[in-house]
């Protein structure tokens, strides 16, 4: 878009914008793909507001925006109500879960985090907020795993009981494995892990008490901004051949947030009872 016809719409935001706070105490940001996903922006005369769960980006697949580099601080966590205007008479009622990022903001601040954001995510409409409610405190602790599906006729990962860490991963083809022979299993599906998480697959303990199937690599490290096929290296440690059919439980993967460490070089490292003691160093 060129930039005169840029500055034209920001121009007709920020007058809507007026408009709507004349009535009501915020604006509900649509983006262009706000369909794929409930309103979670909130622009107020002083701030703009997102509520989000797992990850601190903005991504409706156009340019990510990463709202915790630009400045966006998380105030609480919850659970919200939200109720908007779509068009005039016809409100729409959501339930957000998550966090609550604001960006405090007044004049030409403003004015460019609107910028930022058309930019990044598209303008699709700005309607007015009729209700806002914090619900609950209680997140339920799910982070969003959004998955491709590479082959049709393979199930994604799923939770086999409630309250299971780990997600049952399948093969996506038929592989035999001599004793002491590793392979490379496809899983059918490829996923977009959270900012600030990864992904641990693990063998299946059935698998592994009974037949010696185990992971070379064990638990194989999926990092945030891997994109390709998901694949496990099998190997089996038992005494006979076994055979894995497509559509076979053979690892589970388990999500977890991990922190990012900052290196600091330092001359001495403090004194502990263990000292330098490692290997054997506790008896057996």
């Amino acid at each position: 878009m060129e930039r005169a016809k840029m500055d034209e719409q920001l121009a007709g935001m920020l007058h809507k914008l007026e408009e709507i706070w004349n009535e009501h105490p915020a604006a509900v940001y649509l983006p262009c793909f706000y369909r794929s996903s409930p309103p979670r922006i909130f622009v107020y005369p002083e701030s703009v507001r997102v509520v989000l769960k797992g990850e601190t980006v903005l991504n409706y697949e156009i340019v990510p925006y990463d709202l915790a580099g630009a400045g966006y601080r998380e105030k609480e966590r919850g659970v919200y109500r939200v109720v908007y205007e779509f068009a005039p008479g016809k409100g729409f009622q959501v339930e957000l879960e998550g966090s609550l990022l604001v960006k405090e903001l007044s004049g030409e601040g403003l004015v460019e985090e609107l910028r930022a954001l058309r930019e990044r995510l598209g303008i699709y409409d700005l309607v007015p907020l009729l209700e806002w409610e914090r619900v609950s405190d209680r997140v339920t602790g799910t982070v969003p795993l959004r998955i491709k599906r590479l082959r049709p006729d393979v199930e994604l990962p799923s939770y086999a009981h409630p309250g299971d860490a780990g997600l049952d991963i399948r093969s996506a083809e038929e592989v035999v494995l001599q004793p002491g022979e590793r392979a490379l299993v496809s899983t059918g599906f490829a996923m977009a892990l959270p900012e600030g998480y990864a992904a641990f697959v693990q063998p299946r303990s059935g698998l592994a008490s009974k037949h010696g199937i185990s992971i070379v690599n064990t638990p194989g490290l999926i990092d945030c901004h891997y994109r390709g096929e998901v694949k496990v290296i099998l190997v089996n440690l038992g005494g006979e051949p076994f055979r894995v059919r497509k559509g076979d439980r053979i690892a589970q993967m388990v999500i977890q947030r991990v922190e990012r460490a900052e290196v600091l070089e330092v001359e001495e490292l403090e004194d502990t009872a263990r000292g330098e003691g490692g290997f054997g160093s506790t008896g057996i």
